[in-house]
């Protein structure tokens, strides 16, 4: 599939974009997906290398290689693991075996975030919308943690203590 942006290379990163009621799927190449979250991540300077290095190492891994004597086959059906990058089909049980390694590197590579977080409906028990901003909160935690920005981590700190706080009192 082309890209969207350019029309000129092989898209690699297809995310779906939500806005308001419309729902858009968006294919972008390596060189438009780098662009596009330079331009659209222009506040969050600390974390773009961050960024890059794992979209550098999503590529790596996704990219086509040519040389097929190095591509692991599964001894029993023959079937490589380009063939299952390319189509998602394991061709026997016994595949799982030979490719669980590199199974689990490209399930890691892929999944930035592997727990689905839909809308919430406006009529929502309170419990569930209490949840949801306790998990974003923990999760911009953990971010402001690992990019050492302390200050930053207090305050959210700060503000999971008042949440939990409110809904005790």
């Amino acid at each position: 599939m082309l890209c969207d942006n350019c029309k000129e290379r092989e898209s690699v990163i297809s995310y779906t974009k939500i806005n308001d009621d419309r729902v858009e799927e968006v294919h972008l190449c390596e060189v438009c997906a780098e662009e596009k979250f330079k331009r659209e991540f222009k506040g969050y300077q600390d974390i773009i290398p961050q960024i890059e290095n794992a979209l550098n190492n999503i590529f790596k891994f996704t990219a086509n290689n040519s040389k097929d004597e190095e591509d692991v086959k599964c001894e029993f059906c023959g079937t490589s693991f380009t063939q299952v990058k390319n189509s998602g089909i394991l061709g026997c049980p016994k595949c799982y075996e030979t490719f669980q390694a590199d199974i689990k590197k490209y399930l890691n590579a892929l999944n930035v975030n592997s727990k689905y977080k839909g809308k919430i409906p406006k009529d929502a028990d309170s419990y569930i919308v209490y949840n949801r901003k306790l998990e974003d909160l923990k999760s911009r935690l953990d971010l402001a943690i690992n990019l050492e920005e302390y200050e930053k981590a207090a305050e959210i700190r700060d503000e999971i203590k008042s949440l939990k706080g409110d809904t005790i009192a």
